[in-house]
């Protein structure tokens, strides 16, 4: 049997989501022509950008969708000269030039002195954006979105967020988060890969950074992905945070399971604020790719943080920047959760990672 507690790389797609997918394949129309075969096309389009509004709570004008998280991440840096954000990142932003970085604490938060200190010394406040995670993709942890969002209006700087991870697991909603942009994934929700969102408070901040046609107001351009789209709404629509409140329950009973049969486990972020799905351990002697594999061949499939790296096994650049040994660093493993995960998994679990830790600390 096969146990996937990876929802963090992907979630699957729903029974819902597949049956309007099929359905959807008959709209043979470009979103963009005119005649009837293109206007239903369209409706498809504007049916998604209603539900991921209404799921979100943003005007419906303001959802811009591009090819996945990644692309609307470039979408809004590209649009300033500065930005300021942190390693705990995703790639998309970390890998932006002209980047100030700002200090992690050890419990994995924001370092929110260092922030302001940051905010406070930029010269060209306009052309400059912070760039924060709701939440952490790796160790789970929410990051103090309330106090930098007091941060960046004491400052008059304009806020970004990814809340790739957040979505459909907490409560976001776009008016309160008091944010600028924030940017959406329809394969972390439950559709198809190839589909992504940014919100904007104000689309006149931004210039589109592709050149050809018009779409989507002007700022992505070329022919909307109309079934990646058309899932990514349903995948909203279909989505409720009642369908997660069971996971902290399940979650705090895998820790308490691994921890019960393995006394030598660290549960990283534990004290930490989290999502109610994700939790990482380190088991120290036993490398990273090691757990991976062998959890892989009892049946589990976990990973190691990011699934963005083409397959790359590297260190963790959230847990360096929370300041952990290399010892933890190199033995560390995500788990996250979703609604086809239980309780009984938890303590098959906490076994197969006994059985894997006596195989390689044997000696």
């Amino acid at each position: 049997m096969r146990y996937y507690l990876d929802y963090n790389a992907s979630a699957p797609i729903s029974k819902e989501v597949k049956d309007y997918l099929i359905s959807t394949l008959d709209i043979v129309g470009n979103p963009s022509s005119i005649h009837h075969s293109g206007r239903e096309a369209k409706k498809v389009i504007e049916r998604s950008r209603e539900q991921i509004s209404s799921f979100i709570k943003a005007e419906k004008n303001n959802i811009i969708f591009t090819s996945g998280a990644t692309e609307a991440n470039n979408l809004v840096t590209r649009n300033f000269d500065k930005i300021i954000s942190s390693d705990i990142e995703h790639e998309s932003i970390i890998n932006s030039s002209n980047i100030s970085k700002v200090m992690v604490t050890s419990e994995g938060y924001i370092n929110l002195r260092h922030l302001e200190h940051t905010v406070r010394n930029i010269k060209d406040k306009h052309s400059t954006l912070i760039s924060i995670m709701f939440a952490n993709n790796e160790t789970g942890i929410l990051q103090p979105l309330d106090e930098i969002v007091k941060i960046a209006k004491k400052y008059k700087v304009l806020l970004h967020t990814d809340a790739v991870q957040a979505v459909g697991r907490v409560d976001v909603d776009f008016n309160n988060v008091g944010c600028d942009f924030l940017t959406l994934s329809s394969h972390k929700i439950g559709g198809p890969k190839g589909a992504g969102a940014l919100v904007v408070k104000n689309k006149n901040c931004l210039k589109a950074s592709l050149l050809g046609g018009s779409q989507e107001y002007n700022l992505r351009a070329g022919t909307e992905a109309l079934l990646a789209i058309a899932g990514f709404g349903v995948a909203a629509n279909s989505n409720s945070l009642d369908q997660v409140k069971g996971l902290v329950k399940i979650r705090n009973n895998f820790e308490k399971e691994l921890l019960k049969e393995n006394k030598e486990i660290i549960i990283i972020g534990k004290k930490s604020k989290r999502l109610p799905n994700t939790f990482m351990f380190c088991i120290p002697g036993i490398s990273s790719n090691n757990i991976l594999i062998a959890l892989d061949i009892e049946g589990f499939e976990v990973s190691t943080g990011s699934a963005c790296s083409s397959g790359k096994i590297e260190p963790s650049k959230t847990l360096k920047a929370m300041g952990l040994s290399e010892n933890i660093i190199n033995s560390s493993v995500r788990v996250s959760l979703g609604p086809y995960n239980t309780t009984s998994h938890a303590r098959i679990f906490a076994k197969a990672v006994k059985k894997i830790k006596e195989r390689f600390l044997k000696y």
